[in-house]
C-alpha cells in the first residue's frame, strides 16, 4: 500500500520529500527519546513501552509518515509534531492504560497553533476551519459514546480523538469517516484476539489510542 502512494507524494507539491522524511523521523526519535523521561514522570512508570528506545521510534515512525503526508512546507511542522505527540501519548497508553493530561494539554495548542501557521502560510484558511470544526465533532462523538459505554471509552479517547480529528478535517471528511471507522474496527479486531487467546474477557481494559492513531494514519495515507 505504501509503494503505491509513495509516487504520489513526491511528485506532488512537496517534491523530492524523502529526504526531508528521512531528517523528520530521525529528529522525532531524538525527540521522543528525550520526551520518554516525561512520559515516565506523569504516568508514574518505568513500563517497557516508555522505554527512551521505544518511545523514539513509535515518535520517529509516526512523524516519518505525517512529513511524508505533508503537501506544502508549511505543513511540515505541524504534521511533524503531531507525530511526535502521539509517538509519547501512545507509548503512554500502552504503559498504564491512560493519556496523560500534561501531554494533551501541550500537544493541543503546539499543533493547532502550527496548523495555524500552515493556513495562514498557504492561504487555506477553509481547510483549517473544517479542521477545527473535525476535531470537534469527533471529540463529541467520542463523548457520547464515554457517556454511553463509559467501560470502553475514557475521557483520555475523548481528548486524543479531538486531536486526531483535527489532523483527518484537514485532509477532508472522508478522512475523518474513514480514520474513526478504521480505529473501530481495529479496536475490535484487539478486543477478540484478547478474548480468543483467553488473555481476557469482553471486560478486560486494553489501550484504545494506537487502535485511534493508526486507524488515523491509515485512512492518511490511504485516501491520499
Amino acid at each position: 500500500m505504501i509503494t503505491a502512494v509513495l509516487p504520489l507524494v513526491v511528485h506532488g507539491q512537496l517534491v523530492g520529500a524523502w529526504p526531508y522524511v528521512l531528517v523528520g523521523a530521525v529528529a522525532a526519535f531524538g525527540a521522543g527519546w528525550w520526551l520518554s523521561g516525561w512520559g515516565r514522570r506523569v504516568c508514574y512508570s518505568t513500563s517497557r513501552w516508555l522505554h527512551s528506545g521505544v518511545v523514539g521510534f513509535v515518535a520517529a515512525v509516526l512523524a516519518g509518515a505525517a512529513v511524508n503526508l505533508s503537501g506544502t512546507w508549511w505543513e511540515i511542522a505541524s504534521f511533524w509534531l503531531l507525530g511526535v505527540a502521539c509517538g509519547v501519548l501512545i507509548c503512554c497508553d500502552l504503559a498504564v492504560l491512560r493519556l496523560p493530561d500534561p501531554i494533551m494539554v501541550l500537544a493541543y495548542p503546539v499543533f493547532l497553533g502550527a496548523l495555524l501557521i500552515a493556513a495562514a502560510g498557504t492561504g487555506q484558511w477553509p481547510r483549517f476551519g473544517r479542521a477545527l470544526l473535525a476535531g470537534l465533532v469527533l471529540l463529541v462523538f467520542y463523548l457520547i459514546n464515554a457517556l454511553v459505554f463509559p467501560s470502553g471509552i475514557y475521557l483520555g479517547d475523548v481528548k486524543f480523538a479531538g486531536l486526531l480529528g483535527a489532523w483527518l478535517g484537514w485532509f477532508g471528511w472522508v478522512h475523518l469517516v474513514w480514520g474513526t471507522l478504521l480505529a473501530a474496527i481495529l479496536g475490535g479486531v484487539l478486543g477478540l484476539g484478547v478474548i480468543i487467546s483467553r488473555r481476557g474477557d469482553r471486560k478486560t481494559e486494553y489501550p484504545y489510542g494506537p487502535m485511534m492513531a493508526l486507524g488515523a494514519w491509515i485512512a492518511a495515507v490511504w485516501l491520499l
